[in-house]
């Protein structure tokens, strides 16, 4: 009798060790299936579409492109110089873009020269085939909608210009109050730069 017992208490301690590997090896099963679909369930974006994201959104050429920690990391040639620019590896969203090198500029900014119209000529054509330096990555539609949501008012004239900065855009806007705003915004980044008021001028004679 006793023997028999024994053997019985010897048999459920087995079943017990035997339930508990199983119970452990499963939990670690759930969990390693957990993780390959938790991984499969954010999609990367391959390199070419990636580089697709950039250009979509500044004219230039990807110089390179590398993928660290979930993120594409790139390198973008543009006529103001070299950025590197961050996006996210799985939307494309551009998370940060950063001047590493900027173009050699002429010490005098582009000007009406020989090879284009006269200063003395009345007519406002513009030159069929624009200079590198005229290049920008902002469009001029898309500095006058972000300058408008800077300073509420009606388009008035848009200009451009380089400085020691870059190429940027001058917006000027005629508010409800009959002023003058002129928003300088960044064309390479869409930032704004600067907000000028103008006071219109009253002729008394």
């Amino acid at each position: 009798m006793n023997q028999k017992r024994v053997n019985t208490k010897r048999v459920n301690k087995s079943l017990i060790y035997k339930a508990v590997i199983i119970t452990v090896a499963l939990l670690l099963l759930v969990f390693a299936a957990l993780r390959i679909s938790g991984n499969q369930s954010v999609q990367l974006l391959s390199r070419e579409q990636a580089e697709q994201a950039v250009l979509k959104e500044y004219a230039g050429n990807v110089e390179s492109l590398k993928l660290q920690s979930g993120k594409y990391v790139a390198e973008l040639e543009t006529a103001q110089g070299l950025y590197e620019l961050k996006l996210d590896g799985a939307t494309g969203e551009i998370l940060s873009i950063v001047l590493l090198k900027r173009t050699a500029e002429p010490s005098v900014p582009p000007t009406p020269s020989a090879s284009q119209a006269p200063a003395g000529g009345t007519t406002d054509t513009p030159s069929p085939a624009p200079s590198p330096s005229a290049q920008r990555v902002v469009s001029e539609d898309e500095a006058v909608r972000l300058a408008l949501q800077e300073v509420a008012g009606k388009l008035d004239d848009v200009d451009t210009g380089i400085n020691e900065s870059g190429a940027f855009y001058l917006v000027e806007i005629n508010t409800s109050d009959g002023r003058e705003a002129v928003v300088q915004v960044n064309a390479i980044s869409g930032s704004i730069m600067s907000v000028t008021w103008e006071e219109p001028d009253v002729d008394n004679s």
